[in-house]
C-alpha cells in the first residue's frame, strides 16, 4: 500500500502545480506556444514530468537594439524637421533606416513573425491602391515620391507589430513621443523668447510648420495624461511638466485647429474622473495650475486674438482660405471620382484650378488639402477614399478588446486626430501612421491575452488527463 500512496501524493503536488499555472495564464500576459493546446499535433510524453507551458520568450541582444533604435524613431518623430542630412534627409529617416535593418535581422534571428492583423490588411491595401495610382497619375514623379514614403511608414508600423508585442513596450513607445515632445515645445518656448517668429505673430519649433506642431502637441496629451495617472515617482512630475508644456505650445503657434483639437483632447479628464484617487485629483488641480500660470507667462496678446477668430471663422470666414482650396479640390473630385488623380498631385491639379502658379519646390510649395480626407477622396477616389475610411473603421472596431482606461485613451486620441486632419494634410504624416501603428499592437495585445485567457482551463485540464494516462 506504500507506493500507491506515494503515487496519489505525486499526483496531488503535480495538481496543485497545474492549478497555480492555470491561475497564472489567467492573469498575466504570457506567451503560450499554439502547439502545446489541446487538439494539436504535438505528441505528448508521459515519461516527462507534466509541466506548464507557461513562458516569456527572451529578447536577444539584436532584438533588443533593433527595439532601442524604434525607441529612437518614436523620439524623433515629434521634431523630425529640426535635424537633417544633406542629401539624405531627415534625421528621423535616417534612424528609421537603421530600425528597420536591425529589426529585419533580429526577426531572421527569431525564426517567425507575427500575424498580421485585419488593420494592417486593409493599411497594405491603401498603400498598393496608391502605388498603382501611378498608372493614371496626373503627377507621376510625384506619386512615385508619396509611394516611397507610403511603404517607408507601412514598415515603421509593421515594426511596432514585431517589436512591441506587450503592454510594456508598447508604455515606451508612448513614452518616446511624449518625450519627443520636448524637443519641439522647448524649441518654440525659445523662438518666442528670443523674438524667432516661424510666420506672422506665431511660433513654431524644430523647423516644423505651426499647425502641424499644434496637432503634435495635441495628439501628445491624452497619452502624456495616461501615462501620467498609470506612473508613481518622480516621473509623474515628467508628465505633468509636459502638460503645460504642450498646452503653452499649442497657444504660441496659435493654431485654431490644434486648439479645437485640444479642447477634444481634454476630454479625457472628466471621461477618467471616477478612477482618480484623491492624491491623484489633487496633482491634477495643481498640474491645471502649472498650465495657467505658463499660459499666462508666455502666451502673448496676438495668439489670443487669433484664436479669438474661430467662431467667425466657422460661420462666415474662409477659414484662412481653406474653403476656397475645399472647392477646387470638389471640383477636380467630379472630374475624376473613381480611381482620383494619382497620389500626391493635388497641389499640381488644384494650382491650374485656381490659376495660380505651379509651386512643387520644398521651400515654398504650392496649397495642400488643408483637409487629410478630401486629399485622400481627390487623390485615390472613391476606391482609395473608401479603404481609407475602411481603415478607420477597423480600428474603431478593435478597440472593444481593450479594457476601460486604454479604450478611453485611444476613443480620444481618434477623436483628436479627426478633428485636427480636418484642417490639415495628414495622411502621410509620420505622427499618423505611428498612432494607427500603436493602436494595433495594443489592440492585438489585449485580444491575444483574451484567446491566452479563454484556453487556459483547456490547457491545464489537457495536461492534467496526460499525467493520469
Amino acid at each position: 500500500m506504500i507506493e500507491p500512496r506515494r503515487s496519489r501524493a505525486h499526483r496531488r503536488w503535480w495538481t496543485g502545480i497545474l492549478q497555480k499555472a492555470t491561475q497564472w495564464l489567467r492573469h498575466e500576459d504570457r506567451f503560450v506556444p499554439m502547439s502545446r493546446w489541446p487538439g494539436t499535433s504535438l505528441r505528448p510524453n508521459k515519461y516527462r514530468t507534466a509541466r506548464s507551458s507557461v513562458g516569456t520568450e527572451e529578447i536577444s541582444v539584436l532584438g533588443k537594439l533593433a527595439f532601442a533604435s524604434l525607441w529612437l524613431l518614436v523620439f524623433a518623430t515629434p521634431w523630425e524637421n529640426a535635424v537633417t542630412i544633406s542629401g539624405f534627409g531627415t534625421s528621423a529617416r535616417f534612424i528609421g533606416m537603421i530600425a528597420l535593418g536591425l529589426s529585419v535581422l533580429a526577426i531572421i534571428e527569431r525564426g517567425k513573425i507575427r500575424r498580421p492583423a485585419a488593420g494592417h490588411i486593409v493599411m497594405g491595401l491603401f498603400v498598393l491602391l496608391a502605388a498603382l495610382s501611378y498608372l493614371w497619375s496626373l503627377y507621376p514623379e510625384g506619386t512615385l515620391t508619396q509611394t516611397y514614403s507610403y511603404v517607408q511608414l507601412f514598415a515603421m508600423v509593421w515594426l511596432i507589430w514585431e517589436l512591441a508585442p506587450q503592454m510594456r513596450e508598447q508604455m515606451r513607445l508612448m513614452q518616446a513621443y511624449v518625450l519627443g515632445t520636448f524637443v519641439s515645445g522647448i524649441d518654440t518656448v525659445y523662438r518666442f523668447l528670443s523674438h524667432q517668429e516661424s510666420v506672422y505673430q506665431r511660433y513654431a519649433g524644430a523647423n516644423l510648420n505651426a499647425n502641424d506642431l499644434g496637432l503634435i502637441m495635441a495628439l501628445s496629451i491624452p497619452m502624456s495624461y495616461y501615462l501620467l495617472i498609470e506612473s508613481k515617482g518622480w516621473t509623474t512630475w515628467l508628465y505633468r511638466l509636459q502638460l503645460v508644456l504642450a498646452g503653452t505650445t499649442i497657444l504660441l503657434t496659435a493654431s485654431r485647429g490644434a486648439t479645437l483639437a485640444t479642447l477634444v483632447a481634454l476630454s479625457i479628464v472628466p471621461l477618467t474622473q471616477a478612477r482618480l484617487t484623491s492624491r491623484q485629483r489633487i496633482a491634477l488641480i495643481v498640474t491645471v495650475s502649472l498650465l495657467v500660470y505658463g499660459v499666462v507667462l508666455f502666451v502673448p496678446s496676438t495668439s489670443w486674438e487669433r484664436l479669438s477668430t474661430i467662431p467667425n471663422e466657422l460661420t462666415h470666414g474662409t477659414y484662412t482660405g481653406r474653403t476656397v482650396i475645399w472647392r477646387a479640390g470638389w471640383e477636380i473630385f467630379r472630374a475624376h471620382p473613381f480611381f482620383g488623380i494619382g497620389a500626391n498631385a493635388f497641389r499640381l491639379i488644384v494650382c491650374r484650378v485656381l490659376a495660380e502658379p505651379i509651386r512643387l519646390d520644398e521651400h515654398d510649395p504650392a496649397q495642400p488639402a488643408h483637409n487629410t480626407f478630401l486629399s485622400v477622396l481627390v487623390e485615390q477616389g472613391v476606391i482609395g477614399f473608401a479603404v481609407f475610411c475602411a481603415l478607420l473603421g477597423v480600428l474603431a472596431l478593435s478597440l472593444r478588446a481593450l479594457p476601460p482606461f486604454p479604450q478611453r485613451l485611444w476613443i480620444v486620441c481618434m477623436a483628436v486626430w479627426i478633428v485636427g486632419v480636418s484642417s490639415l494634410t495628414w495622411e502621410i504624416q509620420k505622427s499618423t501612421w505611428f498612432f494607427f501603428g500603436l493602436l494595433m499592437a495594443q489592440c492585438g495585445s489585449m485580444a491575444w491575452k483574451h484567446g491566452t485567457q479563454r484556453h487556459a482551463p483547456a490547457l491545464a485540464q489537457y495536461q492534467l488527463d496526460v499525467l493520469r494516462a
